[in-house]
């Protein structure tokens, strides 16, 4: 063989080399099981009944790059995520904010998305999270199993109301019988939009903005090594996109 024909042969081989690694890499990775707690517009069902949202589309994103063979499962919320990843049913859920519970079992992914948690109350409420009895007489609303929820207790707020829907929250507050709703700032104007209530009829204080992540398994990295580095490269590379 010449030496020409070497020369001409060698992006071939160089191809076909990296196509062999990237099977390898495919293959390296057990097939994930991920929880998806119903959180609008992070994640929920269309009217064709399909998962979808904000949040769906960048981890489908980057599991897709991976090559991963993955599958999403469908919870009612983060409380029942977090049991099924307790008992090893799931491989991670998402999206979610870190807490000391969810670190026992699980390690969390750098931020897909940044989580503004904030306070809403209506522009007439006597009560407003600058008020000095606002802590102590204030009727709050969160949605159910949510850090959120776990947050307003850590800070012994009065927490009057605990709901699967965020849009049981927005209906409570419009009727005053909630001083304030403490949520995800997104995933209340979804709810509200979603009601048909102008948004001018509402106030809002950001609190805090959380990074809003994914919770994998610790016994499902252990068998994947590499698996959250490359992950989180991923991820880094499509927010700066």
């Amino acid at each position: 063989m010449s030496d020409t024909t070497r020369i001409t042969q060698l992006p071939l081989l160089l191809l076909c080399l990296g196509a062999v690694f990237h099977i390898q890499a495919v293959l390296a990775y057990d097939k994930l099981v991920l929880a998806a707690p119903l959180f609008p517009p992070y994640t929920y069902l269309n009217e064709q009944h399909q998962l979808t949202g904000s949040g769906i589309e960048k981890v489908e994103q980057v599991l897709n790059q991976m090559g991963l063979n993955y599958r999403f499962r469908v919870v009612a919320n983060h409380g029942v995520a977090q049991d099924l990843l307790e008992k090893g049913l799931v491989d991670g859920f998402f999206l979610a904010t870190q807490s000391l519970a969810r670190d026992k079992v699980g390690v969390l992914s750098a931020p897909v998305l940044y989580n503004n948690w904030a306070w809403f109350y209506l522009h007439d409420s006597p009560l407003t999270p600058a008020s000095p009895y606002f802590r102590s007489q204030a009727k709050i609303g969160t949605r159910l199993n949510t850090n959120t929820y776990h947050w307003l207790l850590d800070h012994d707020y009065l927490i009057a109301a605990q709901a699967s829907e965020a849009s049981t929250l927005v209906i409570m507050l419009i009727n005053k019988r909630l001083d304030a709703v403490f949520l995800s700032a997104d995933v209340f104007w979804h709810a509200l939009a979603e009601q048909g209530v102008e948004a001018s009829m509402v106030q809002h204080s950001i609190e805090v903005s959380q990074p809003f992540s994914c919770y994998f398994s610790k016994a499902y990295l252990a068998k994947n090594p590499g698996f959250l580095e490359e992950f989180d490269h991923l991820l880094a590379i499509a927010a700066r996109h």
